[in-house]
């Protein structure tokens, strides 16, 4: 049975290009070209992939994502104009699994949507829905953190962070390892994308309680919840 892909552009040109190339490959192509047609499509189709363009007429693409990740883990690629790392990284954090930027080449493409098909799971490992450690509680079907009664409202790539790296409190978990974990093996030399959404993590919670995520050169993060108390 062919795989299905919701392509979300509102460019016809696009979308008839992709749609063969795709085609091609043994996949079923729905193309759609709004915000509304998009949520309606993904309801009454249930695509394996998702396709989305950021800048839609009637909203943003990112709104289609944030439905999306409110009842489903389906691979979901960013194509978008917006190449600055920072606007990647910020989708990458709300939930998309990649990112590829216009002008872009349809043979990568096509390929990085069969990795993406590849690697994905559909069964979620069982996890503890809240982890109380010494003053921070993880809320994660919540994706809040409470620390000392203040709660922090969490991107859906920042629970995962948190969820590895509590699942071993005060073990460091390398960079690779986390990527590899959280974004999928095709990501694993992609740093930057840890580094960036550590600072958006850290600047979240320092205000109640610094120092959460220590860094150690070669070794990666760790969570620190047992700080020595200080007068």
């Amino acid at each position: 049975m062919s795989q299905t892909i919701l392509l979300v552009e509102d460019d016809a040109n696009i979308r008839q290009m992709l749609s063969i190339a795709l085609g091609a490959e043994g996949y079923q192509c729905i193309g759609v070209a709004s915000v509304r047609e998009a949520l309606s499509t993904f309801t009454q189709h249930h695509p394996d992939l998702v396709i989305l363009d950021l800048g839609l007429p009637d909203g943003e693409g990112s709104e289609v994502l944030k439905r999306i990740r409110e009842s489903s883990r389906l691979p979901v690629l960013v194509l978008s104009a917006r190449d600055q790392e920072i606007d990647k990284v910020d989708l990458l954090s709300r939930g998309a699994n990649d990112y590829v930027s216009k002008p872009f080449g349809v043979r990568e493409l096509v390929a990085r949507v069969k990795v993406l098909l590849r690697d994905f799971n559909p069964i979620v490992e069982p996890t503890i829905p809240t982890r109380k450690m010494g003053k921070i509680e993880l809320d994660i079907s919540e994706r809040r953190l409470l620390v000392e009664g203040h709660s922090i409202a969490l991107a859906p790539k920042e629970v995962q962070l948190l969820d590895e790296l509590t699942k071993h409190p005060g073990a460091f978990i390398s960079q690779q390892e986390l990527l590899r974990r959280i974004w999928g093996l095709h990501h694993s030399e992609d740093t930057h994308y840890i580094r960036i959404l550590v600072r958006q993590l850290r600047k979240k919670v320092d205000p109640f309680y610094t120092d959460l995520i220590e860094t150690m050169p070669k070794q990666g993060y760790r969570i620190m919840v047992n700080k020595p108390e200080t007068n």
